[in-house]
């Protein structure tokens, strides 16, 4: 109800009730006051009132009944009453009664009603709209909201991308969207055009430096009473500075993983990540009936090398082997600097014939390596044992790699730079 109409109701209530009958029983404060606004009649719901108004606690009450007095005209005015709690809010309406025309005979009628609960929903909403507010506003985020032709129709006050807040708002938000580029992809949902809720989507904008950033958005979309859309209203935060970093720590992931599983002079695999990758490829091997094959070679008279050019000399042929293994193998395939100057290579799927043609290759490579660093009378070469995988016995990777080193041995036995390939029993011969 509002302010006048509470104001008439008691103006129809005192003409039909004398004041001395109306106080005492009326539901909320009330009281009489003569024209000097002393209390003639109170009862006792007006005590906590009239006690804070002697106080002089409620000067702006004080000023309502001494123009009340003066002019004889009905008041309102809200009173703060304190007490636990926050104490309580009073709505007091003030009629001058009798129809006296001097003040000096004037009577003042004065009741209350209990206004706490409305002012302690008023106070809420505030404190509310002031708390998003000072969290926007003190956050490195920046709050938005579109309208429906895609434009900007709010930023928070301290504005957002090194713009203030007036030079974005109006801005078609697409034109803050960085090109699209693998470096910098868009979504597939466009948040500042969002038709349903968004959580946490990456997006890459422009400041206006020029530079990009990223930032993650969440937002809703904007309906109206019939459910039209209008646009959508959201949150983005500045992630740029965490994604780099995210960034820099897979990198140092990906360096220290290599690190682990690699030779480090040829980059190769080394002993212990091909042994762990040969297991898991000998178990799908048996379970889908395949076959593969391990090659396990050595350097011939690599020590001539050492010996003759220097330990350097001997680096650099290393490294040379395992350039012409990756020019060899296939992307499927593993390699492996095992220790030394030995080496291990698994060739997915093979039979006999691939087997020799890439033991082929791997001689034509040593052959260019004597040329560049062979010693005098001691060629340099490879003695090269290559054995297939069995299907009918379950075998890991150590015992593959025994009998791949004895046929290594026993093509070194036949006077090196050759190769030997184990054979299989009878009934796992390979094509």
């Amino acid at each position: 109800m509002s302010q006048s109409g509470i104001a008439s109701d008691v103006a129809a209530a005192s003409l039909q009730f004398a004041p001395d009958l109306l106080v005492p029983v009326f539901p909320g404060p009330a009281a009489l006051l003569d024209g000097q606004g002393q209390i003639l009649l109170a009862n006792d719901a007006a005590r906590p009132l009239l006690d804070a108004l002697g106080q002089g606690l409620l000067p702006a009450l004080a000023a309502a009944i001494d123009t009340a007095l003066d002019q004889g005209g009905a008041r309102q005015e809200r009173a703060d009453v304190p007490g636990p709690r926050g104490g309580a809010a009073v709505q007091v309406t003030l009629l001058p009664v009798g129809g006296a025309a001097s003040r000096q005979d004037r009577r003042l009628l004065l009741l209350g009603r209990d206004a706490t609960l409305e002012r302690n929903l008023i106070q809420a909403l505030m404190q509310s709209r002031q708390l998003f507010k000072d969290l926007v506003t003190c956050s490195t985020d920046f709050a938005w909201e579109t309208k429906a032709d895609g434009r900007l129709g709010f930023v928070s006050p301290r504005g957002a991308l090194g713009f203030t807040a007036r030079e974005l708002e109006g801005r078609p938000a697409r034109e803050l969207m960085a090109a699209d580029s693998p470096e910098t992809p868009a979504p597939s949902l466009l948040p500042f055009e969002a038709q349903q809720p968004l959580d946490d989507v990456e997006i890459f904008l422009v400041r206006k430096d020029g530079s990009v950033g990223c930032f993650e958005v969440s937002c809703l979309p904007v309906r109206d009473a019939a459910g039209a859309w209008g646009g959508a209203r959201g949150v983005a935060r500045d992630v740029t500075d965490a994604r780099a970093r995210v960034d820099a720590l897979r990198r140092a992931h990906k360096q220290l993983n290599t690190l682990a599983n690699t030779d480090g002079l040829t980059g190769l695999l080394n002993r212990r990540a091909f042994l762990e990758e040969l297991d898991k490829r000998l178990v799908r091997h048996r379970r889908n009936r395949l076959r593969g094959t391990l090659i396990y070679f050595d350097l011939d008279n690599f020590k001539k090398v050492n010996d003759v050019h220097g330990h350097q000399a001997g680096d650099e042929v290393l490294k040379g082997v395992a350039v012409a293994v990756r020019k060899t193998l296939r992307v499927v395939d593993l390699a492996s600097r095992i220790g030394g100057d030995e080496f291990l290579v698994w060739l997915e799927e093979t039979g006999r014939e691939s087997a020799e043609s890439i033991a082929a290759r791997l001689h034509e490579a040593a052959r260019e390596l004597d040329r560049e660093y062979g010693a005098p009378g001691f060629p340099l070469g490879f003695s090269i044992g290559i054995v297939f995988s069995c299907l009918a016995a379950a075998e890991g990777a150590e015992g593959l790699i025994a009998r791949a080193d004895e046929a290594m041995y026993t093509a070194k036995k036949g006077g090196k730079g050759r190769s030997f390939i184990a054979p299989l029993p009878d009934d796992e011969a390979v094509k």
